[in-house]
Parts: structure tokens; sequence; C-alpha cells
């Protein structure tokens, strides 16, 4: 998706633009082992050469971003919106926030600026997030955005190479 199908969100704190192939290597740089633990799809080793092939491929399917803070520029964390393969209608969100800036509040505010924009500009009427059982953070940020739990299910979670119970949450257009 081009840059101007998506302006940059700005909010009193954060920058929150699409992703770039230059920021590849930054946000590489960013994922540790701590940050990777708690996500499905970010396995490590995660390099430059992965993470510039899933800007370009989630480019073509949603909208991921860097989220940068708004009075020095620096790079914290990243969130995203994909539309869901199997049903057009419905958008998936995930996150997460350096380690060196988690506790903030900055994940909570990025997503919930970019929520109505994944309304808009993907056109689902259900965005949806899921979580590890004991991902308590990320639990917070679903409930900051309104969404409501709506069931567990089996997702294969690549950054640690297993089957795990996923609890899902999620909110609908309007």
């Amino acid at each position: 998706m081009s840059d101007d199908f998506m302006p940059p969100i700005r909010t009193e704190r954060l920058v929150i633009r699409l992703a770039k192939a230059g920021d590849a290597a930054p946000v590489a740089g960013l994922m540790s082992k701590a940050i990777s633990v708690r996500l499905a799809s970010w396995p490590l080793p995660w390099t430059e050469e992965r993470m510039a092939a899933r800007i370009a491929e989630w480019r073509g399917i949603g909208l991921p971003c860097v989220v940068e803070r708004a009075g020095d520029g620096a790079l914290i964390g990243w969130v995203h919106a994909l539309r869901a393969r199997e049903d057009p209608d419905r958008a998936s969100m995930g996150w997460w926030c350096a380690e060196a800036h988690q506790g903030h509040g900055y994940i909570r505010e990025a997503a919930a600026a970019l929520l109505p924009v994944v309304f808009d500009r993907l056109g689902v009427s259900v965005v949806e997030a899921g979580a590890q059982p004991d991902n308590h953070a990320s639990f917070a940020v679903m409930r900051a955005l309104g969404m409501k739990p709506v069931g567990v299910r089996t997702t294969y979670a690549a950054a640690r190479g297993r089957y795990e119970p996923t609890l899902f949450h999620e909110i609908r257009r309007g």
C-alpha cells in the first residue's frame, strides 16, 4: 500500500506510520528474546532480511506500522493490522514495544490511534487480536480498544515452534 493510502497518524506522544524498506534494520534491531517469547510469529533470530520481507508482504495485505516517539523520533515499537486471508471482512491486529520503552502506555496509544484507520482504510467490519492466556499486557491493550473476548483457538506459534491456545478478542465497526 502506498504511503498516501495511510498518511502518518500523530498523537500527543507518537507518530504511527506505514513501515518502509528502510525500517527493516532498525526494527529488526529492536527484537529481543524477551519480546519474541511473547509473540507468535516473530521467531529469533529476527534479521534485517526477515523484516524487509515482512514489510513487503504485509504492505500488500494491511497496515504494518512503526511506532516512533514524537518528541525525538525514536523508534519504539510496532503495530499492524492485516486483512484476514479467509475472510476479507475481518482484520487482525498485533503489536509490540521495545524493551526499553515498555510500561509507558505507548502501544495502547498507538493501537487506539490505528484502530479507526483499520476500519476506514481496510474496509473491514471486525478487528481481532489474540494472545497467550498469560499475556496480561496485550489483554490490557485489547480491553482499552473496547475488544471483547470471543474464545480460544489453537494457533501455531512459530516463535516457539508449537501449537498453543490463544485467547482472542474482537471489536466490531461502530
